[in-house]
């Protein structure tokens, strides 16, 4: 991507994509050049968009509420849509410079030093700053809270299958009850693309049904002269997903609360447009999160996995790893 003309006129650098447009738009941001700076800097500086973008804007949603100032700011106008504040801080959290260094650590360490109330606002999922919409589709919530590296749209969110689902599957997104088999379908197509190393972007995620689990069965028994079925293959991928969450629940002990995503979600509504007034309704998010977990075989009430669950899936050492340190329902 190159800019040819006007301010950023110059700059340069690989890829643009829908993300992109989100960190920018995190900020009010709707110039198309300074979006696209904002993109190609972010690559530049070896800084991650989307975590650096949700602290930029709770930054600037501080601002507007009066709990910083100038002074605060090195003398920065944190003001909606002041796209030459936001390139400018951009840079001095990538430096750590004055105000950028109090925001580089993310938003919930920001949040944790400012206090004021501003914890309202760090949207977070398990401390990872997040910075997907949970509000409207249903399943992308479920899966953004869920995941195993927390708050992101890589493990179970549906995307362009929204509209579609899996062959065959039809379901409503913005529903509760529809989601749980569709985002666990998903989780373990998703991993079987990381395993054997297919593209996201022409497999079931972004819904054009180039590839999909039947795909991948055939090309690797035909690759490596073997014979799984597609069911062998989605267990595969289900593996791989509890291989993650054991990780998780061993190193930091994540439970239930941890799935549940932040409050903001369910007591802010969305202020305008076509889904204007809406939120997560936190019974019927709970009604999704027991099916989920049901799907999967853990425990409703810690979310931790069972015995049975992981020996089933041929992942005994596990069992017994999570059990060492407490946390195996027995």
């Amino acid at each position: 991507s190159e800019i040819n003309e006007g301010k950023f006129k110059g700059s340069k650098g690989l890829g643009y994509w829908i993300n992109s447009v989100m960190w920018s738009g995190k900020m009010d941001v709707t110039d198309p050049e300074a979006s696209l700076r904002y993109h190609l800097r972010a690559n530049q500086l070896g800084l991650d968009g989307d975590d650096s973008s949700v602290v930029m804007s709770w930054a600037f949603e501080a601002y507007e509420k009066g709990l910083l100032t100038k002074e605060d700011t090195d003398g920065l106008d944190l003001t909606w849509g002041n796209f030459d504040a936001m390139l400018e801080l951009q840079e001095k959290i990538a430096s750590r410079d004055g105000f950028g260094d109090f925001l580089a650590d993310g938003v919930v360490a920001a949040a944790k030093k400012l206090g004021k109330g501003s914890e309202k606002f760090a949207i977070n999922q398990k401390g990872q700053d997040t910075l997907d919409p949970y509000r409207v589709c249903k399943g992308w919530s479920l899966a953004c809270a869920t995941s195993p590296i927390a708050g992101r749209h890589m493990r179970g969110s549906i995307n362009i299958p929204i509209a579609f689902g899996p062959k065959g599957v039809k379901f409503n997104p913005y529903s509760y009850k529809d989601q749980p088999p569709i985002v666990f379908w998903e989780l373990r197509a998703k991993e079987i693309e990381d395993i054997i190393g297919i593209c996201v972007y022409v497999g079931t995620w972004s819904g054009v049904y180039a590839l999909e689990p039947s795909d991948y069965v055939e090309l690797t028994n035909l690759a490596l002269g073997i014979n799984l079925t597609e069911e062998d293959f989605m267990l595969l991928g289900q593996r791989g997903y509890n291989l993650e969450k054991a990780f998780n629940t061993i190193h930091v002990g994540f439970k239930r609360k941890d799935d549940l995503p932040h409050r903001r979600f369910f007591e802010d509504p969305i202020l305008s447009g076509p889904h204007k007034g809406e939120t997560l309704n936190k019974e019927k998010y709970n009604s999704m999160l027991d099916a989920f977990y049901e799907l999967h075989g853990w425990d409703k009430e810690t979310s931790w996995q069972t015995r049975k669950t992981l020996e089933s899936l041929g992942l005994s050492d596990v069992a017994e790893k999570l059990a060492e340190v407490g946390r195996l329902i027995e």
